[in-house]
């Protein structure tokens, strides 16, 4: 049982990794800020959004994340309410900076001119065996 313990702590350490690096490379911050995201005192909105983003990869809930104390945050749960109900967030524009990012930082420099482009249109049907028809 030990193993399991490791291995599910260090798994967490490796998702804690990857997002924030994914944090640094596109840039999370500004984009939070230049979508209206940002804290008067307390903690920073990244930090906040950063322990939301390692509860879903992580497949946690926030009260087993407390309850257990793995991956516990500096703050508590009242502020990530507060994050989630503040209004003046523009969460669209902050999806489209996040989206336009990753496409000119990640997508773009794997396609090169000498590819043809191609739409591809699939009209299979999916079979779904748990429906009587």
């Amino acid at each position: 049982m030990n193993k399991s313990i490791t291995q599910a702590n260090q798994n967490d350490k490796q998702i804690s990794k990857s997002i924030k690096r994914f944090f640094t490379r596109f840039h999370i911050s500004s984009a939070l800020k230049a979508s209206n995201a940002y804290k008067k005192k307390g903690f920073p909105v990244v930090e906040v959004f950063q322990y939301l983003f390692l509860l879903i990869f992580s497949n946690r809930s926030m009260y087993m994340s407390l309850i257990t104390g793995k991956n516990s945050p500096g703050f508590a749960k009242d502020t990530v309410y507060r994050f989630m109900k503040m209004i003046q967030i523009n969460w669209l524009h902050f999806t489209t900076l996040l989206a336009s990012r990753i496409i000119k930082d990640a997508i773009v420099p794997l396609d090169s001119r000498d590819r043809a482009n191609v739409l591809i249109i699939d009209d299979s049907m999916f079979e779904r065996n748990r429906l009587r028809k």
